[in-house]
């Protein structure tokens, strides 16, 4: 944030300005106005968040309900430092979750990749980002845990982690639910039931469902007369004829169509039963289950190259083939029909002579930017649109008060995901970029905590043991244009993974504090790649073919055409994959140090030094064959050491909570993707520097009034990156040159690039937050509540080359409601409002230079939603 001049940063500078002007009310506040206790389980312990010398951000269910929140990644407009996003790029679905906290996570989907924000519900990690954007169903509250969490949640916490923490049961029967109506037929429902069967076991049911209407249509492509113009002949109908592919001709995950994109269609459900076996003894056994079944998330188009793309407005050697080139034997052979594949491809005609005419606009249209809608809200997309999950796991947990101060706990797990996606990438009726995905898996986890407090009070300790065990695999279909190339990757994986762990905190005097601890892990990881061609383009485009045919190509001429290819396995002569499988151990000692100064009872400093790594694993996406196994087919694991200092503080006798963090990152062998040809790679880009602060504050101001704040800044930018291509184009660590934004665009996609990069994605220099709230009583003694959330967000990139038309502006997000509470309290109604300043800004996008395409994923315009919440706690009791 450069200065308060421009129109969005004065506003919220004027908003900062309010607050700042607001707190001197906090000493004429009556002293029943304080802060409650936030309780926070981040160090393996239940303790005063303010105890704790780590900078978390934590949501209590009240603070949940009042601002609507639903998933994860509607918690990120409140917390600082911190990006949560619904979708990554051609994922389709918004049950993936892109997390990022100080400019460190993953934006990606693939199952050979592992988050670097952990997400944990229950004390359960969640291995995968799909299904980690997760509903909040019956939550008691969450907790966002920056920087490195290396020692106490091991691998792949590189950035932080969240704590969903789920409601206990209550000991008297009760019944609670909400019922929620709003734009584009919105429809949520929540009940929950808590049934006591005895005193001793206790249980909760809860369930919820979600539906709405997407916002993103998709229209009909019309091609109208050419007139003969540009040395095209007209045709004799004022609208054109054309041909298209059905989207049952290629492989893929399922065939399912959808007008309208974005919307919502989900229900999940949880149990949970409490056995109190003794007053020292206590087993919680729980279930749940999520199932997703909606149109894939809105996708449009924004940028077609047609320079790149060439006369007749298709990329490569498929705009040859329609245009009668002789290119091998491509163009003259059948599509598909090839065996053996992992999936069949169904027999298509050849492209060779189809549009030799001269006219393109009677059988198959060029593809070019005649499919820019200009509206980000529809699409002339015509091929797949789903997204489903069912995403299921039970778990127990054991907790054993021993005695003299220790407390042993055990927590297993089992989870199983099935996820199946698909949508239309190129925006067109014609079949140029379709992706779609089947994952399958399924995880284990076992872990034994040992805390307690020992030497007259002064040592607390947490130890344990971790055992997780994962395995399942991810099936890729990708269609390049007109099936000249056709990608079907089946990859198996498997992890397992094992750590001993301590985390120790001595009070060395009554106001100095020391924290040491450690964990050590192993991990073991297999994997084997299928990557197949179902087209065989390597063959048809050299001629060489078919694979068991004499080389054609040169010496030796003793080799097959398949020998000769560099196909590595014999009897699958399409497989680009070696034939494996193949493995990798990682062993990782993650150390966390610190001290703490305890100024008094409500003040607090700490310094603390962490470290944190997140796995390495296999490249998948390949275009082309892989003869051996070499170092391009992995990527190393990624490491962040972090320093930081902070300050935690309740001031003005417990109406003033103020908590700041400065911390300085130092981040190496960074895992991105860089966009190779038509495959985005995973890649260890470089080494980076990031440092930054933050700060949050929350205010009881009397009255009524009261007020949460927070603001964070990020410095995030490469030291140094390993010569990596995207788009064909070589980036640089050390300059940055900047669009003017007053500039007219870029005709062309490749001025895009500066060729020259260092901004991290999905990491805005500054992020601030502003949520008053004010609570009367109307005359009848009912109440009144009026929340606003403003948050400002500076400029932020969504991709590694910092494409310009996939960056975020800088904007104000503005939500607000107003809530009616009955003279009981047991029942509300809450009117809101989400995104009033209806600022539209890319969630995820990909700068596809294979195909010449820039598609993007746009946030929901501004809505409205109505609320009926039924709890008879707030009458007075359970």
């Amino acid at each position: 944030m450069k200065n308060c001049a421009s129109g969005a940063c004065r506003h919220f500078c004027v908003l900062i300005l309010g607050a700042a002007l607001a707190f001197p009310a906090l000493a004429y506040a009556s002293a029943d106005d304080q802060l409650e206790e936030v309780v926070v389980t981040a160090q393996k312990r239940t303790e005063n968040i303010q105890e704790v010398p780590i900078a978390v951000s934590a949501f209590g269910s009240a603070q949940l309900e009042q601002r609507g929140i639903t998933s994860v990644s509607q918690l990120s407009n409140l917390a600082p430092n911190v990006n949560l996003d619904a979708g990554t790029p051609f994922s389709g679905s918004d049950t993936v979750l892109s997390a990022y906290i100080r400019g460190i996570g993953q934006d990606d989907f693939a199952f050979n990749l592992d988050p670097g924000v952990g997400v944990y519900v229950d004390g359960v990690y969640l291995a995968r980002s799909v299904g980690a954007n997760t509903t909040m169903l019956d939550v008691d509250r969450v907790e966002i845990l920056k920087g490195p969490q290396g020692t106490l949640f091991g691998r792949n916490t590189i950035g932080g982690a969240i704590s969903i923490v789920t409601r206990d049961p209550g000991k008297e029967f009760t019944v609670k639910g909400d019922v929620t109506t709003g734009s584009r037929q919105r429809f949520d429902a929540k009940v929950s039931f808590d049934v006591p069967f005895t005193d001793w076991i206790l249980s909760t049911i809860s369930f919820s469902t979600q539906k709405q209407t997407g916002y993103q249509h998709r229209i009909p492509f019309v091609q109208t007369n050419a007139g003969g113009s540009a040395g095209i002949p007209d045709c004799t109908t004022p609208t054109c004829p054309y041909i298209t592919d059905a989207i049952q001709a290629f492989p893929a995950a399922g065939y399912q169509t959808s007008q309208n994109e974005g919307g919502i269609n989900k229900w999940s459900g949880r149990a949970k039963v409490v056995f109190l076996l003794t007053d020292d003894f206590k087993v919680t056994a729980t279930g749940d289950y999520l199932n997703v079944d909606q149109p894939a998330s809105a996708n449009t188009v924004i940028g077609i190259n047609n320079a790149q793309l060439g006369p007749g407005g298709l990329s490569g050697v498929s705009n040859a083939c329609l245009l009668g080139a002789p290119i091998g034997v491509l163009c003259k052979l059948p599509r598909g029909g090839l065996s053996p594949t992992p999936t069949p491809m169904p027999i298509s005609p050849p492209l060779a002579g189809v549009n030799v005419d001269g006219n393109p606009y009677n059988n198959y249209l060029p593809y070019d930017s005649r499919f820019e809608t200009g509206n980000i809200d529809t699409s002339y997309a015509t091929g797949n649109s789903f997204s489903k999950l069912k995403n299921w796991g039970v778990s127990t947990v054991v907790d054993w008060s021993i005695g003299q101060g220790m407390n042993l706990k055990w927590i297993n797990a089992y989870r199983d995901m099935r996820w199946d996606v698909g949508m239309d990438l190129d925006g067109s009726p014609q079949n140029v970029l379709q992706t779609s995905f089947d994952m399958i898996q399924h995880q284990t986890s076992e872990e034994l905590q040992l805390n307690g407090i020992a030497v007259d009070d002064r040592l607390n300790y947490a130890v344990g043991a971790y055992y997780f065990e994962e395995s399942g695999h991810l099936h890729d279909f990708v269609t390049f244009p007109m099936g000249i190339l056709m990608i079907d990757g089946p990859n198996d994986l498997r992890t397992k993974a094992e750590a001993l762990y301590a985390h120790l905190n001595f009070k060395l005097t009554e106001h100095w504090g020391l924290t040491l601890g450690g964990r050590e892990t192993h991990e073991h990881k297999e994997f084997q790649g299928y990557q197949t061609d179902d087209n065989g383009l390597s063959y048809k485009i050299t001629g060489c073919y078919p694979p068991d045919a004499p080389n054609t190509l040169g010496a030796p001429p003793s080799l097959t055409c398949q020998q000769a290819l560099g196909f590595p396995v014999p009897g699958s002569p399409y497989t680009y994959y070696p034939k494996g499988p193949f493995t990798q151990n990682y062993n990782n000692f993650s150390p966390t140090a610190g001290i703490e100064f305890h100024i008094n009872a409500d003040q607090m400093l700490y310094a603390s030094y962490s470290k944190g790594y997140k796995t390495g694993s296999w490249t998948t996406r390949l275009s082309s064959p892989h003869p051996t196994y070499d170092s391009s087919l992995h990527f190393n694991p990624e490491f962040a050491k972090s320093e930081e200092l902070g300050y935690k503080s309740e001031l003005i006798d417990h109406r003033l909570r103020l908590n700041l963090a400065a911390f300085h990152t130092k981040y190496d062998n960074i895992q991105l993707n860089s966009q190779q040809g038509i495959s985005p790679t995973i890649v260890n880009a470089g080494d980076a520097t990031i440092y930054g602060f933050e700060a949050e504050a929350q205010a009881v101001l009397g009255g009524g009034f009261s007020i949460n704040a927070s603001a964070g800044y990020t410095h995030a930018k490469y030291d140094r990156l390993n010569n990596v291509i995207d788009n064909g184009y070589l980036l640089t660590a050390h300059s940055c040159p900047e669009r003017d934004p007053n500039a007219p665009a870029p005709t062309a996609i490749p001025a895009s690039y500066s060729n020259g990069v260092c901004e991290l994605p999905k990491t805005p220099k500054f992020k601030g937050f502003v949520g008053p709230q004010y609570a009367f009583n109307l005359p009848n003694s009912a109440g009144l509540l009026l929340n606003a959330d403003v948050t400002y967000i500076t400029k932020e990139y969504n991709d590694i080359g910092n494409t310009w038309q996939l960056a975020r502006p800088a904007m104000s997000l503005i939500n607000a409601s107003i809530t009616y509470q009955a003279p009981s309290r047991q029942w509300e109604v809450a009117v809101g409002g989400i995104n009033l300043s209806d600022k539209r800004y890319v969630v995820s996008g990909q700068n596809q230079g294979g195909v010449a395409v820039i598609d993007a994923s746009y946030n929901a315009p501004r809505e409205w939603y109505a609320t009926f919440r039924y709890r008879p706690e707030f009458g007075g009791g359970k």
